[in-house]
């Protein structure tokens, strides 16, 4: 359930970043969670992805960038393993363009079970965060898209709710009635939505996007993820929330981090407004789902469609390809 929660939330983070990463630059950049464990495990942060490559920013008016979602709800029971692995996957992953000159969004979301090479063997696309932190990402993200992505922003899956309560809720539309029970020990929950017009808190916001008994199943469930992220985008540019700047940064500096530049940064705040709130397009990874086995145990994947994929790789995010 975990990984999908990102995905509304997430987008309306970026938004938030260009606007107020200005303040992080000016306090010397924050010092997540997540980077706090990597530090006490004795994982290596992000320089350069890979022996040749150059990070630089391509295009001055714009900014390429891999949205990540991790989970460190349980931090007491991450510890590394022998062979490095901390436990902490990437459960979102989402390639990001955001240009200042035209205003546009572009994000694709890749499935977190995209079966890809990892480490020279095909495996699941977020265990290669658990293998190698950031850099084993970017560098698997880098190969199997043959885009050239070489900055982060990494969330942690703690900040959905605080982010959401930050800036005082998200109004949303609820088209029917929600209803589901949970009573798992230590993880039962309860969504209990009637529809209507209603702004919901962060812990409702989570239990929302959590709902999944549609008519159409994910298809229906994809579609109102798509509708919560756009309200959280719009009412996230409202200019009400320049006064919720303190818990904003809060939040960040707790829960976000990248390698980006703080000079591109400021950069990229001088432009920020120019974003257009309804020039956004997101899409997935082309594919599908699949069960094979694997040492005779039944494993469920997202089988990437490669020619698809090639295509919308070169439609969404052409200057970026690599020969």
């Amino acid at each position: 359930m975990k990984g999908k929660f990102f995905v509304s939330f997430l987008i309306g983070l970026i938004i938030f970043s260009s606007a107020y990463m200005w303040v992080w630059s000016k306090i010397g950049g924050g010092f997540s969670e997540v980077q706090a464990i990597e530090e006490q495990q004795g994982i290596e942060q992000v320089d350069n992805i890979e022996e040749g490559n150059e990070v630089k920013q391509v295009n001055i008016d714009e900014i390429f960038f891999l949205l990540v979602g991790v989970d460190t709800t349980d931090v007491k029971n991450i510890k590394t393993s022998a062979s490095g692995q901390t436990g902490i996957r990437s459960d979102t992953m989402i390639l990001c363009r955001v240009n200042f000159n035209d205003g546009s969004i572009k994000m694709m979301s890749l499935p977190r079970d995209s079966r890809v090479p990892v480490k020279g063997a095909l495996d699941k696309l977020n265990h290669s965060h658990s293998y190698g932190g950031m850099n084993l990402l970017m560098k698997t993200v880098r190969d199997f898209t043959n885009l050239d992505v070489d900055y982060y922003v990494r969330v942690d899956y703690k900040a959905v709710e605080k982010l959401v309560d930050a800036i005082g809720g998200v109004e949303v539309d609820i088209k029917q009635r929600m209803y589901k029970k949970d009573t798992t020990a230590g993880k039962g929950y309860l969504i209990d939505f009637q529809p209507g017009v209603q702004k919901l808190s962060g812990d409702q916001a989570i239990l929302f996007l959590r709902y999944r008994d549609y008519k159409d199943g994910d298809v229906d469930r994809t579609k109102v993820q798509q509708y919560f992220l756009t309200e959280m985008i719009k009412q996230t540019l409202e200019p009400r929330n320049i006064l919720k700047l303190p818990k904003i940064l809060d939040v960040y500096a707790n829960y976000v981090d990248t390698n980006m530049d703080p000079a591109m940064i400021y950069s990229a705040v001088a432009s920020a407004g120019k974003l257009n709130k309804e020039n956004i397009e997101t899409t997935t990874l082309p594919g599908e789902f699949l069960e094979l086995y694997v040492n005779d145990v039944k494993v469920s994947y997202w089988k990437v469609y490669e020619k698809s994929s090639r295509q919308e790789f070169e439609r969404l995010f052409e200057p970026y390809l690599m020969d």
